[in-house]
């Protein structure tokens, strides 16, 4: 079995709408350039299937506040 990990580097923003359509960007041209899906599992946005189901790809995008008022996303 084989396992790969993709690591986002967050990125830090003033406003949690800036956060958002960063993120609406990112989807958006992972979908129309990358073998990504819509996940139909509730706690993931992206999906990227193998042959192998054991090495299928789930992404999920987040924000979080800092207590500086900033937000990583």
């Amino acid at each position: 079995m084989s396992y790969k990990n993709e690591v986002i580097i967050p990125s830090e923003y003033f406003r949690r709408t800036e956060a958002r359509a960063h993120i609406q960007k990112e989807i958006s041209e992972r979908l129309s350039y990358s073998n990504f899906f819509r996940s139909t599992r509730p706690d993931y946005d992206l999906v990227r299937y193998t042959e192998e189901a054991t090495c299928n790809t789930f992404l999920r995008y987040r924000i979080l506040s800092l207590k500086s008022g900033n937000v990583f996303a």
